[in-house]
């Protein structure tokens, strides 16, 4: 059973069954491995049990779980009756984890309308000093994945609602990397103005002058300009805000499956291919998902050449091009986190559609070429775009693959292809770097 005390779990049940908010039940009544089972054993699956816990389909998949181990266990019985009898307790558990409240729909709906209004009421009240939009995942993201009380199975999720939600923090982190990448490589004058306008809008302390802003701006630079706000630790003059769902959002399972676990582990030498497999499960928000943003500025500051609109402007530009190119939370370099700006009205999917595609009633281009520049246009950096490699080569014409490499792959790496360039490393590595290798030898391009 889940470890609760006598009066608590009169109140909610010995299985927090009566526990509705999901962000309730995986904080506070995840299932440990070894906990009341009896027979000192372990119960291997307890992370993943969990995490099926606050998925949409969870109870259907709890119960699915619950199911084929009864059915090992009866046909173990006489083989091995000491395992079959584990496998019917691990069977009796994941029934029980099935048993639990269901998330009421109306209410989801409240959360997703508070939201919206809740932009509304900012850009009502905060005019001239907020920028607000909606973007919408354009695949699976994961929030705060090591945070949770279940290992590297985490997920930030909004306490009243039990909604997911992007912290304000991660959105200001997303941006401020966004902007430093900028000022790295912008040039002369603009380089100088970048780099003022982020010391403003995301504050700094001594240590960022040397720091993350020496590194983008150049460390004199960044002393420069502290001289000219003077100050050698800076609030920042801007505020970034969590944001959360403004259509339904679809909590999934997700998982990693490390292949070597033992030379991970440090105990061999090298990576076999007869060592077993050991997935780690973890909770995701599907693809489809719109929220809104929203980051305001706190003040002004009283220096030449800066104005609120400017800040906000810039501000702007940060954010929407970190959310669309970089990503938010983790596995961003696979794919995970990207957004496309806009709220999109997802649509039932049909039986033939991946359940991680993204369904939207917006138009899409009729032919492949167009869909993949539509689909991928904001994924032109080395960290994102291996996500659109294995389209990219499944492209049958060779103009085709061609129009789409040049739209997608940004000029100026076009024009380094070297195999000690990071971007190029990435585009022929890792799990689509088969594909990318074919892209470039269908291009008759190679690599210095």
């Amino acid at each position: 059973m889940i470890p609760l005390t006598k009066d608590v779990a009169a109140l909610i049940g010995e299985w927090a069954e009566g526990v509705e908010n999901r962000s309730l039940l995986h904080e506070k009544y995840a299932l440990p491995k070894v906990w009341g089972t009896g027979d000192g054993g372990k119960l291997n699956d307890a992370g993943r049990w969990s995490v099926l816990r606050i998925v949409t389909r969870g109870a259907e998949l709890l119960n699915k779980d619950a199911n084929n181990l009864s059915y090992q266990a009866q046909r173990l019985q006489t083989k091995n009756p000491d395992k079959a009898d584990k496998l019917e307790r691990d069977s009796i558990v994941a029934g029980k984890m099935a048993n639990f409240a269901r998330v009421d729909a109306s209410l989801a709906k409240v959360g997703n309308d508070n939201a919206r209004r809740f932009l509304a009421d900012l850009d009502k009240s905060f005019k001239g000093s907020i920028v607000t939009f909606e973007a919408t995942l354009g695949s699976r993201m994961m929030v705060n994945l090591a945070g949770g009380v279940v290992e590297n199975a985490g997920i930030a999720l909004d306490r009243c609602f039990g909604l997911p939600l992007i912290p304000g923090s991660a959105v200001k982190g997303i941006t401020r990397v966004q902007a430093l990448w900028e000022i790295h490589e912008a040039k002369g004058d603009e380089k100088i103005r970048l780099l003022r306008l982020a010391m403003l809008l995301f504050g700094y302390g001594a240590h960022d002058l040397r720091g993350d802003f020496g590194w983008a701006g150049g460390p004199r630079e960044a002393q420069a300009i502290a001289d000219q706000i003077g100050a050698q630790d800076f609030k920042g003059c801007a505020c970034f805000l969590p944001a959360y769902p403004t259509t339904p959002a679809t909590l999934v399972v997700d998982m990693v499956n490390p292949h070597y676990p033992i030379y991970y582990r440090g105990g061999s030498q090298r990576a076999e291919d007869n060592e077993n497999p050991i997935p780690n499960y973890s909770p995701a928000v599907e693809a489809g998902s719109t929220f809104g943003f929203a980051a305001l500025l706190n003040r002004v500051p009283d220096l030449p050449n800066i104005t609120a609109a400017g800040l906000l402007a810039q501000m702007k530009e940060w954010l929407e091009r970190a959310v669309t190119r970089k990503g938010v939370g983790a596995k961003t370099a696979a794919g995970y986190g990207w957004f496309e700006l806009g709220r999109k009205e997802a649509v039932a999917p049909s039986a033939s559609t991946p359940r991680s595609a993204t369904i939207t009633t917006s138009a899409m281009p009729a032919s492949p070429v167009d869909q993949l520049i539509f689909r991928f246009k904001n994924l032109n950096t080395k960290d994102n775009f291996p996500a659109a490699l294995p389209q990219m080569a499944a492209l049958a014409s060779e103009a085709d693959l061609r129009r789409a490499f040049e739209t997608l792959v940004p000029a100026n790496e076009r024009n380094k292809l070297r195999k000690i360039n990071p971007y190029w490393q990435a585009f022929t590595s890792g799990k689509a770097g088969g594909d990318g290798q074919k892209i470039l030898a269908r291009l008759g391009l190679k690599l210095n």
